[in-house]
């Protein structure tokens, strides 16, 4: 068994479009699966990559089930210096676990250029004026979607 160390930083979850018509396109059941999984991934105290299942190119895997992945990136302890968040940020929803090679490949050149804005961001104030443009979601947001 690995160690998965804990922490304290705040989890924020952003969507793309992209990601957020999956969401809405999907059946109510698969909907709550996937809030749960990331309402879960907000209140744990271990980061959000121990939650990673797989890694392909620069994208990182989260199973929600045996068919559904989400197709995200973990940010984690930012900003430098004064780490107090984390983020997923969500890409895409595959419901069918059946990766698209040029999907990946678009996605993964994304996960690299948001990768490189998140980790350029240098303030606490920095970070939450960029959640606030991006409509970050914490997990009273998530709470309420799933309370819908």
């Amino acid at each position: 068994m690995s160690y998965v160390p804990l922490s304290d930083d705040e989890t924020r979850v952003i969507f793309t479009s992209e990601a957020r018509s999956n969401l809405t396109g999907l059946e109510g059941s698969e909907q709550q699966a996937i809030l749960k999984k990331i309402l879960s991934v907000l209140q744990s105290e271990s980061p959000p990559s121990s939650f990673v299942r797989e890694e392909i190119q620069n994208i990182d895997i989260i199973a929600i089930s045996s068919q559904i992945r989400l197709y995200s990136k973990v940010v984690e302890r930012i900003p430098r210096g004064n780490a107090e968040f984390d983020i997923l940020y969500i890409f895409y929803i595959d419901d069918d676990h059946d990766y698209e090679q040029r999907d990946l490949a678009t996605y993964s050149h994304e996960a690299q250029a948001k990768t490189e804005s998140l980790t350029s961001l240098e303030t606490v104030l920095d970070v939450q004026e960029y959640f606030e443009e991006m409509n970050a979601l914490d997990e009273g947001d998530i709470q309420d979607l799933l309370d819908a």
